[in-house]
């Protein structure tokens, strides 16, 4: 992701976001100036000036021609994640929840949505963990499966032949990287493979039939480790 994609992410525009870089670069600018610098219209450019600073983004120098300067980079940064965390707070607290009469099969499609979904559920488990995931994989949750021990958590890992984790129960078999299943606390699992695509998808269920399935089929896994079970 380029400087100016991750600038966007924060809700400015692309014009906003050259106009942006070009403040932190060559420091304060009038339209005209930062029209030239960036190459963007210069009606656009100052349509988009205007709106970077109501935006927090840059700051307004008065005069007899309206200057502009950008806010530095660690400040623009602290106000994004403030005002974020200011409406994720409010989404959390005032979204309607439904509780749902039964416990749907979900598909996750995309790699990163999916890894983003295997990291919540550990990060949500109250009392145990269990995966079954080879070593490539490991590395997209070592850190949350590290957390969980901290926390007190059982963390059961089936994983390839060589692979540690300091405070779980690690047995280690044959395993080639892309099948992925996870169990946290007996009552949610995610079952698939993924391989680093978009077209990647895993299903996602609290269904209990199923948590039960994936639970007989880590315990095979288990019978057939090469380890027999320690704790590293």
């Amino acid at each position: 992701m380029t400087l100016i994609e991750c600038l966007m992410k924060t809700g400015l525009t692309r014009h906003e976001s050259e106009l942006y870089v070009a403040l932190c670069r060559e420091g304060e600018m009038n339209g005209y100036e930062a029209a030239k610098a960036t190459g963007i219209p210069r009606a656009n450019a100052y349509q988009a000036l205007a709106s970077l600073a109501d935006k927090g983004g840059a700051y307004v120098i008065e005069g007899t021609v309206l200057r502009y300067t950008a806010v530095p980079p660690d400040e623009y940064c602290s106000n994004v994640l403030s005002h974020m965390k200011t409406i994720l707070e409010q989404i959390k607290k005032e979204c309607p929840r439904q509780k749902p009469q039964y416990e749907p099969y979900i598909t996750i499609t995309g790699f990163q949505h999916i890894v983003d979904k295997m990291k919540n559920m550990i990060r949500q488990a109250r009392k145990r963990v269990y995966v079954s995931i080879a070593e490539k994989e490991m590395a997209y949750v070592r850190d949350e499966l590290l957390d969980a021990i901290r926390r007190g958590l059982k963390v059961v890992v089936i994983t390839s032949v060589g692979v540690s984790l300091e405070g779980a129960m690690v047995y280690t078999i044959q395993k080639t990287p892309g099948p992925i299943r996870i169990i946290v606390d007996s009552t949610q699992v995610l079952t698939g493979e993924i391989s680093g695509l978009d077209e990647d998808s895993c299903l996602y269920s609290r269904n209990k039939p199923l948590v039960e399935l994936i639970k007989d089929s880590l315990k095979n896994e288990i019978l057939l480790s090469d380890t027999g079970g320690r704790s590293q």
